[in-house]
């Protein structure tokens, strides 16, 4: 930020990393919920038929009902399942509405919704647990909108764009912790209504960010000196950014700020032959990262689908669950601090690779990401060789090896799709790519209910499977 002249420029970035923080990925503290939400009974009805009948129709006490009672898990993964699955195809068509309608209008939209949804689960019960199907789809779809309008603040910073944008994509990560909260406030006896009634006032929180820290449109990737943003524009000031004769020195002085020779273009694939995106679609190696997307985002989907389920494979002790349920959702705060790693690392093996190989450049960018690929898959495979271990204690580092595996696996994949492929078509493979990896996670429903009806609640084949298919991941660095 140093030698910038524009407005309030770190206040906007430390409310965009805390609005990502609060109302990004909170679909991924899911465990944490569903512990709630089976303390409130959401779904009950099932466990009422079925242990009726396991248990020749003698009551039950309700402690007992939520610790044995696949139907309920059964309904609560598929209420997860839909969520994740919908939030993640909806970033094609959000990336669109975004560009097409600007931050003030896109946002205002899709906080508003936010809002409704959360006053529709704090009206909910568990007469009413339908609703649940309804109102968290549409509330994972309104936090990837807030992370598709938060990132293009890393535009603001001119020589750190890529690690601002990581630290952005780590703040998505670690608002899972948001459910542990929620999870804390029902153990001292708030109720799903009173929590999701807070947490929905929150969100005015994020619309007063809006008109006041964010651009009415969008934040230009070479923003000038003098860009005027926010308040600003709402009251009426000049914004230098719409009068052409403005863009061509404020960018050339920002270049020379920032270290970077006027021959130098800002992106790696600035200045080459540009591709059309159905000749991008013909590269193997997008094909490959598709399938390495798809492969361990399921591989994550269905552990955080299952926690609660796994966890009492390994310990009946219902405080024990909760104890580890509550560490998981605090472990998955470091996602904040992991995520700039991984954009450092491909600048420096970029770095690297140009000063040392005689290649291409798009052959140094692709080997510059594959160690970042190369170590998600690393990491993704040794998660899943923890899981068969069945030692309570061991679970703390499996927590921890998981949520690094998740941050490096998105910022791998948007570091090798910017880098790779041309700028302009980067939206569309990234919608397109998050997209058919959200479609195969419907195969999360499937798994549990083969776990839980077939291999009668044990998770050592699923997990053994997918300690194979996490090696096989390994074929899409090689290749790089």
């Amino acid at each position: 930020l140093q030698g910038r002249k524009l407005p309030y420029q770190p206040v906007c970035l430390i409310a965009a990393l805390f609005d990502t923080l609060l109302f990004g990925g909170i679909i991924f503290g899911w465990p944490s919920l569903d512990f709630v939400l089976k303390r409130e009974g959401y779904f009950s009805s099932k466990c009422e038929i079925e242990t009726g009948d396991l248990k020749n129709g003698t009551t039950v006490a309700s402690s007992e009902k939520s610790l044995n009672c696949p139907s309920q898990d059964i309904a609560l993964n598929l209420v997860y399942t839909l969520s994740t699955t919908i939030g993640g195809v909806s970033t094609f068509p959000l990336g669109y509405l975004f560009d097409r309608f600007g931050a003030w209008k896109f946002r205002t939209g899709s906080i508003l919704t936010f809002i409704l949804a959360c006053t529709a689960i704090a009206c909910s019960n568990k007469e009413t647990s339908w609703l649940l199907y309804i109102a968290m789809p549409v509330v994972a779809v309104c936090s990837f909108a807030i992370l598709t309008s938060n990132t293009p603040i890393g535009y603001f910073c001119v020589a750190a764009q890529a690690t601002v944008i990581s630290i952005i994509y780590g703040a998505f990560d670690s608002s899972a912790a948001v459910m542990v909260v929620m999870k804390i406030a029902s153990q001292l006896g708030a109720t799903v209504a009173e929590i999701f009634t807070f947490y929905g006032a929150l969100l005015l929180l994020s619309l007063v960010y809006t008109f006041v820290l964010m651009p009415r449109m969008h934040v230009p990737f070479n923003v000038p000196d003098g860009y005027q943003y926010g308040v600003t524009e709402c009251c009426c000031f000049n914004n230098p950014i719409s009068s052409p004769q403005n863009t061509n020195t404020p960018n050339q002085s920002r270049r020379k700020r920032s270290g970077v020779s006027e021959s130098t273009p800002l992106l790696a694939n600035q200045g080459e032959e540009q591709k059309t995106f159905s000749s991008t679609l013909k590269d193997l190696s997008y094909w490959l990262n598709v399938l390495y997307l798809s492969i361990l985002q399921l591989r994550l989907y269905v552990f955080y689908g299952t926690l609660n389920q796994w966890i009492s494979t390994l310990t009946s002790n219902r405080e024990q669950q909760s104890k580890y349920i509550t560490a998981f959702g605090f472990i998955q705060l470091t996602g904040i601090l992991i995520a700039p790693f991984s954009g450092v690392m491909t600048d420096m093996m970029t770095k690297y690779y140009r000063k040392s190989v005689t290649c291409s450049e798009q052959v140094v960018r692709k080997r510059g990401v594959c160690f970042t690929i190369g170590c998600t898959c690393l990491m993704a495979t040794i998660f899943s060789a923890l899981v068969l271990i069945p030692v309570l204690e061991i679970q703390y580092i499996t927590f921890f090896v998981q949520n690094a595996a998740r941050t490096f696996l998105y910022a791998g994949n948007g570091a090798f799709l910017a880098t790779t492929f041309p700028s302009e078509h980067f939206g569309k493979l990234n919608g397109l790519t998050i997209g058919i990896a959200s479609v195969v996670s419907l195969l999360t429903y499937p798994i549990n209910i083969l776990v839980l009806k077939v291999f009668g609640g044990s998770f050592v084949v699923v997990d053994s499977v997918f300690l194979g298919l996490c090696v096989l991941t390994f074929v899409h660095p090689v290749v790089l």
